[in-house]
């Protein structure tokens, strides 16, 4: 049995925990003399392993209702870690079996389980008594060292610094103190001041009493004020309304004496004859008012225009007689429009048409030509008495002889017998000429009030 087990030991193999490389014990841990130690702990293992399913049941009904305890790392040496260790050292281990007899297979696997579990309990013994897991091969433990040995150099630069930052700090204490004693300095004229500030306070405090009331009484005093000022605004304001409402109506005045002034200037220099018959020419006719007083075979003006120019010539040398006081003789003009006439005053009360009924019997209408005789007859008059009442001497610009008018070389008929159309325009145009140089004369000399003719 001692041979069968010696070779089965031969063959068991254990991973390193670190590089998880397979190791080979040492001949030490492989010795017939822990076969007897197997023994007495082969049934040890089968009561771990019987009382397995009753741990893992407990440790689930643990994890269900955690604890803030238990949340904490345990302790290597416990118990519940070192059999962890245990389960995880058989778990990790590799049995290689390289040839072993059919027949002895079950009476061989007592003795090498032995084995391993005293192999297990030391390794995990080594454990719970160290930072590290074991077993480990040859190269890990150096690695391990060299960290270690990186940790107390990083320990040292730590403890270092801390030298350094308590020997700062030091320093610093023995400044706060300095400042200490200062500020305990200050603090204590401070206290000085406060008490000479409250001193003054109470000073204030009465003299803000004081003020206070002083302020009631001119707060009342300003309110009968406001009210004095209140009622002297309004009556300022009025005065103020009707010194402005006399001054508006002191302007409106002066603005209507002024138009009123500037309309009877106008009025002075407006020449009303000149205003209500405007004298011009329209080439080979005289106008007055736009109407021309004529007719050419070349212009055939209409006979409505020519008579009613003859009622604006009839109505103007009325006027103009009016105004200068001329009583004509012989006859009388009355102004009708298109139709005005001449009365003559021979007793009979003849009347003659300054018009004409038809044109074709213009040059062989006698009374209409007496008409325009009579008409120029009172003109002379009208002529004869400007000329004789003007200083200095002012005379028309073309005479009148009977039926005539010309300037002296030349005359013209006012009929239309035995005359021609251009002769008769001709001698139209210089009776309106007269007129209209009898028109400013009378505007600029007469100040006679009208005067009725007929009287």
């Amino acid at each position: 049995m001692s041979g069968k087990l010696e070779k089965a030991t031969t063959h068991v193999s254990f991973v390193c925990q670190k590089c998880s490389q397979p190791i080979k014990l040492n001949r030490s841990l492989q010795a017939r003399a822990l076969v007897g130690v197997a023994e007495t702990l082969e049934e040890k293992l089968k009561l771990e392993w019987s009382e397995e399913g009753e741990d893992e049941e407990a440790a689930q009904e643990t994890a269900e209702a955690p604890e803030a305890e238990d949340l904490a790392p345990l302790p290597r040496s416990s118990p519940l870690t070192r059999k962890s260790r245990s389960r995880r050292s058989l778990e990790t281990l590799s049995v290689i079996y390289d040839s072993l007899p059919t027949g002895s297979v079950k009476q061989d696997s007592r003795s090498t389980l032995k084995q391993i579990q005293i192999a297990s309990e030391t390794f995990a013994l080594l454990s719970s008594h160290t930072d590290v897991d074991h077993p480990l091969c040859n190269e890990c433990p150096e690695s391990i060292l060299d960290s270690y040995d990186q940790q107390i150099c990083q320990t040292e630069e730590s403890q270092r610094h801390y030298k350094k930052m308590a020997a700062r700090l030091n320093k610093e204490v023995d400044v706060y103190k300095s400042q200490m004693v200062k500020l305990d300095k200050e603090l204590e004229e401070l206290q000085r001041e406060e008490e000479l500030l409250q001193s003054k306070l109470l000073k204030t405090e009465k003299q803000r009493k004081e003020i206070a009331a002083e302020m009631a009484e001119q707060k009342e005093r300003e309110l009968q004020l406001k009210e004095e000022e209140q009622v002297y605004w309004k009556e300022f304001n009025e005065h103020q309304r009707q010194v402005l409402q006399f001054k508006d109506d002191q302007i409106s005045v002066q603005y209507q004496l002024q138009h009123t002034s500037e309309q009877l200037s106008r009025l002075k220099k407006t020449n009303v004859l000149n205003s209500a018959f405007h004298i011009w020419h329209n080439g080979h006719f005289g106008t007055i008012n736009g109407l021309r007083l004529g007719r050419l075979q070349t212009v055939p003006v209409e006979w409505a225009e020519i008579n009613a120019a003859w009622g604006q010539t009839t109505f103007l040398l009325s006027t103009l007689a009016r105004v200068a006081g001329v009583r004509f003789e012989r006859c009388k003009l009355v102004p009708y429009g298109n139709q005005s006439f001449v009365e003559v005053l021979d007793g009979k009360r003849r009347i003659l048409p300054l018009y004409s009924t038809s044109g074709l019997r213009l040059f062989t209408d006698s009374k209409f030509d007496s008409a325009m005789v009579s008409f120029l007859d009172c003109l002379s008059q009208l002529k004869e008495h400007i000329e004789g009442s003007s200083q200095p001497h002012f005379m028309l610009p073309y005479r009148i002889d009977k039926d005539r008018i010309g300037d002296g070389r030349e005359f013209y008929s006012v009929k239309t017998q035995f005359n021609t159309p251009e002769k008769w325009t001709k001698a139209l145009k210089f009776v309106l000429t007269n007129l209209r140089w009898a028109l400013t004369w009378v505007s600029a000399n007469s100040i006679r009030p009208l005067v009725d003719v007929a009287e």
